[in-house]
């Protein structure tokens, strides 16, 4: 029996240790699009955002049956879009992990129909060290350039930002970028009628939470100065 519970008081301290510090999973949507007067979107408030009308792409002929006359069958350019895919995060501090994966699709669109910037809202559900959840919201540039290279979707700079106070220390997150390649970028670029999945790296950073004085410095340095004001008086009524 006692051997029984030292390996469960091991293995207890064991999966403590090797627990990091944050834990919990990520979800994203898209929000508020912006771009031409005739934007055409879909998805917003989802993790599936796709913005313009699909061009014509051309025509090839097509038989129902063997003895049918050949029909034109027309080809259209699906919408671009953007989709994110959260996950778990067991992270510790100080250390870059995946929030999550987003797919980019550059379709050719018609001019006029595009969106040209977009919202991603990030949220973590966190279960440790407590549990809350709290959400970052950061712009994406889309760029809409007709042409054989290729097109790109770029994440706006921002700040680390805080989000959480815990046993004197600060926390912030900071987005990173999109990861591929074994290499982190602040754009992801996809060749027309391409798609490419990504990465999204963050990291937690922290610093020390700023320390009130102890009431006893206050009332030493109201003290004090309250002295200082005393001695001032006397002194003047004694030159007086």
């Amino acid at each position: 029996m006692k051997n029984l519970l030292l390996f469960v008081s091991l293995m207890t301290a064991s999966i403590s240790a090797n627990a990091a510090f944050f834990q919990g999973s990520s979800s994203g949507t898209f929000e508020n699009p912006v771009g031409a007067a005739n934007m055409q979107v879909t998805g917003v408030g989802t993790n599936s955002f796709s913005w313009g009308e699909g061009a014509h792409l051309g025509y090839s002929w097509a038989k129902n049956c063997f003895f049918c006359l050949p029909y034109k069958q027309h080809h259209y350019s699906d919408p671009s879009s953007l989709t994110f895919n959260g996950q778990s995060f067991n992270t510790d501090v100080d250390s870059a992990f995946v929030v999550g994966s987003l797919y980019f699709y550059n379709g050719t669109i018609y001019a006029g129909t595009e969106a040209t910037s977009v919202d991603f809202s990030l949220t973590f559900d966190f279960t440790a060290p407590n549990s809350f959840d709290e959400t970052f919201t950061y712009n994406f540039a889309l760029n809409n350039t007709v042409n054989p290279q290729g097109d790109t979707v770029k994440l706006a700079a921002a700040a680390p930002e805080y989000f959480y106070s815990f046993e004197g220390n600060d926390y912030y997150f900071e987005l990173l970028g999109f990861s591929y390649g074994g290499k982190v970028f602040d754009e992801i670029f996809a060749k027309e009628l391409k798609g490419k999945t990504v990465q999204l790296l963050g990291k937690f950073t922290s610093i020390p939470s700023e320390v009130p004085l102890p009431a006893a410095v206050w009332l030493f340095g109201s003290g004090l100065m309250g002295f200082m004001a005393f001695r001032r008086r006397a002194k003047m009524n004694a030159i007086a």
